[in-house]
């Protein structure tokens, strides 16, 4: 009697992982069920220099009311934002990340060629942590925030999305459209009313 071969049942197990990849990429640690939806906020920060030290100039991806952040009370955001003038009088608009303001090497900020709503997945790497990012209106960013604890045991951050809807240089402001997954270690830069299941 011969014995069945093993062929088909390897093809069919592969087919299966196949099948199962695309879902695991938004989801590599096979992470618990997402518990918060994704939706765009916007918000406007004001440059850290030459502006009332009452307005918020920096924003936090990991959850905090609003998001926005006064650098004189906190420590705790993901970038903050400016206006610089070189010695030629070439005025600049910057996203500052944690460590280009001397604090931890933590997260990082990425501009990106992407339209802003057809970015669905956040990357893993290739976020600039110690240097400005220069931005104007128009510009898309791709985030990640300063490491977290997940309630899962994981470490990991907070990922984003950003488009500059304006700058205005003599009010010293930036208005942004933000989409963050607050799903710790989620990936998912879709915007829906239900919790992405993958």
């Amino acid at each position: 009697m011969s014995r069945p071969s093993l062929f088909p049942r390897i093809v069919a197990l592969f087919a299966l992982v196949q099948l199962a990849a695309p879902a695991a990429c938004n989801n590599p640690f096979q992470l618990p069920p997402a518990t918060v939806g994704t939706a765009v906020d916007t918000v406007t920060l004001w440059a850290l220099t030459g502006t009332d030290i009452e307005h918020p100039s920096a924003f936090a991806l990991v959850p905090l009311p609003s998001g926005v952040a006064r650098t004189d009370r906190t420590s705790s955001f993901d970038f903050a934002f400016d206006i610089r003038t070189d010695s030629l009088a070439d005025t600049t608009a910057v996203f500052l990340p944690r460590g280009a303001m001397g604090l931890s090497v933590d997260g990082g900020l990425q501009i990106t060629t992407q339209p802003f709503d057809q970015i669905t997945l956040a990357p893993t790497g290739g976020y600039q942590d110690t240097l400005p990012v220069p931005v104007k209106a128009g510009t898309v960013v791709l985030a990640a925030s300063r490491a977290m604890t997940c309630n899962f045991g994981y470490i990991k951050p907070i990922y984003a999305k950003i488009s500059v809807l304006g700058l205005d240089l003599v009010a010293r402001t930036i208005t942004l459209a933000i989409l963050a997954d607050q799903n710790c270690g989620y990936r998912s830069l879709r915007a829906d009313t239900i919790p992405p299941t993958e």
